[in-house]
C-alpha cells in the first residue's frame, strides 16, 4: 500500500505499515494538527498497528505535548526522526521525553525504515 495524503501543514506518505511525514517550511505541529494526523491514520490502518517516520528535510516546529497523545494512541508504537541538522537532535532529545514508546534518530531514510520494521515485527 502506498498512498500521500496532503495537509496544509505537510505531506504524509504511507509504505506498508510506516508513515513518512514531511512537514511544510516554517509550519507548526501543534495538538490540532497531530489530532489530524491521528485521525487519518485510524483511517488507514484501522486498529493495525504503525509507525511513523518524521522526515525532517524542512525546518519547522513541533509543540513537544503532541507527543503525548501520540503515545497515547493505541496502534502507534514508534517514531523516528531522519535529519542532517545536529539542532534537530537536540531538538529530538526533548520530543522523546514526551513520548513513553521507541523513538530514535536516524541520518537515512533507510536506516530509520529497517528500525521501525524491527519494531513493529
Amino acid at each position: 500500500m502506498k498512498i500521500t495524503k496532503e495537509f496544509e501543514f505537510g505531506k504524509l506518505h504511507i509504505e506498508d505499515n510506516i508513515i513518512i511525514g514531511v512537514m511544510n517550511e516554517g509550519s507548526h505541529i501543534d495538538p490540532l494538527s497531530n489530532r489530524l494526523l491521528l485521525s487519518y491514520c485510524e483511517e488507514i490502518f484501522e486498529r493495525k498497528p504503525f509507525a511513523y517516520l518524521s522526515y525532517r528535510k524542512n525546518s519547522y516546529s513541533v509543540d513537544p505535548t503532541v507527543y503525548i497523545d501520540a503515545a497515547n494512541h493505541y496502534s502507534l508504537k514508534a517514531i523516528a526522526v531522519v535529519s542532517q541538522n545536529p539542532l534537530s537532535e537536540t531538538n529530538v532529545a526533548i520530543e522523546k521525553q514526551f513520548f513513553n514508546q521507541p523513538f530514535e534518530t536516524f541520518k537515512t531514510i533507510d536506516e530509520a525504515k529497517n528500525w521501525l520494521t524491527q519494531v513493529l515485527i
